[in-house]
């Protein structure tokens, strides 16, 4: 979800970069079994930063971990 004030995603990945950004985290709920992250949006420059996320090696590193996890926990 994206508005003029806020933007919400459910991807912790994509969150943890945000933060990393120095972008302000509103709130951390849980929603239907899932978190959700809103984060202030007054610079508006949270769509030039998601860019960012894909074209970096951020998005490699979650899913490296993610697996190391599977194979450590047998998830």
């Amino acid at each position: 979800m994206n508005d003029n004030d806020k933007f919400t995603t459910s991807d912790i990945s994509l969150a943890s970069f945000l933060l990393t950004k120095n972008l302000l985290l509103l709130s951390a709920v849980r929603v239907k079994g899932r978190f959700e992250f809103t984060f202030d949006n007054k610079s508006n420059d949270t769509q030039a930063l998601c860019q960012e996320y894909l074209m970096s090696d951020y998005p490699r590193y979650d899913a490296a971990l993610r697996q190391l996890k599977k194979k450590l926990y047998g998830l």
